[in-house]
């Protein structure tokens, strides 16, 4: 679990594993809000607080502006929930777009963030040894049941490092030559067949610039509100990782699903934000 905390001004929220990470967080973001309340004259660099009668001034720059984001924070720091998950934000009920490569290793602290709160975990990845790598790495324990679907080929043998002792885990390959429709109704047997009533769900979807490269943008868009409608019937989360930036048409799929989209997050120096 992590802490939270939510701007009062805009739509930003942070989630940090300590709560003493907070303070940098607010302190900076609240900083940014109130830059005109900094003011460098006559050699020296002065704050007010615009929320108490609190001034101070002093020479040292650096100094100052650390005093002011550590004070801004004081201001706010009855504010910060403590053992709290990102999926609460929707209360463990939608779709949740991560903006990060699904391979990038700042992506998997939110993966295994999303897979250690849940009963069952479902992973649709091309890449099946780099994924148990990452959560058996990160998982404090695993997920009751973890169902990894993948079109690459994985042997548990290849990492020998890795303790399943007392893991429910199980490997599904898929063809590669499966439509989106395919590939959906492959997810939902396994759900139908793995998950029990009042149970949270945790799907991960990392092959989504590929079903955008290889399908047109329709049936990637429908292909999404499909598993949504689908594991709203289960109740859970569904998560994209997503690089808008690294294909024209991955953005235009994900502006086509504004609308399903209940969350975006993404991962900055460890910690994981949602941007108003």
């Amino acid at each position: 679990m992590v802490s939270r905390w939510a701007c009062g001004r805009c739509g930003f929220v942070a989630w940090t594993r300590e709560r003493s990470a907070m303070a940098e967080v607010t302190g900076s973001h609240l900083l940014a809000h109130h830059s005109d309340a900094l003011s460098k004259s006559d050699f020296r660099v002065s704050w007010n607080c615009p929320y108490c009668a609190t001034a101070k001034t002093a020479y040292d720059t650096d100094e100052a502006v650390a005093e002011f984001k550590s004070h801004l924070h004081d201001h706010v720091v009855d504010r910060i929930e403590d053992g709290v998950h990102v999926a609460d934000r929707i209360g463990w009920d939608g779709v949740v777009r991560v903006d990060a490569a699904a391979t990038d290793d700042e992506a998997d602290a939110l993966r295994a963030h999303f897979h250690d709160a849940a009963g069952i975990a479902v992973a649709v990845t091309p890449t099946p040894e780099r994924l148990v790598r990452a959560l058996d790495e990160r998982l404090d324990s695993w997920p009751r049941r973890t169902v990894i679907v993948s079109t690459g080929e994985y042997d548990f043998e290849a990492t020998p490092d890795v303790d399943f002792e007392g893991v429910d885990i199980e490997i599904v390959e898929l063809d590669p030559r499966l439509s989106p429709d395919e590939v959906g109704e492959t997810v939902s047997r396994i759900l139908d067949a793995n998950h029990e009533p009042g149970e949270r769900v945790s799907l991960e979807v990392s092959v989504f610039h590929q079903i955008v490269a290889a399908f047109d943008v329709e049936r990637a868009v429908e292909f999404v509100r499909m598993l949504a409608a689908r594991l709203a019937d289960a109740g859970g989360v569904l998560q994209l990782y997503v690089d808008a930036d690294a294909d024209r048409n991955v953005a235009t799929v994900l502006n086509l699903l504004d609308e399903t989209i209940d969350l975006t997050v993404a991962v900055d120096d460890g910690r994981f934000v949602r941007r108003p």
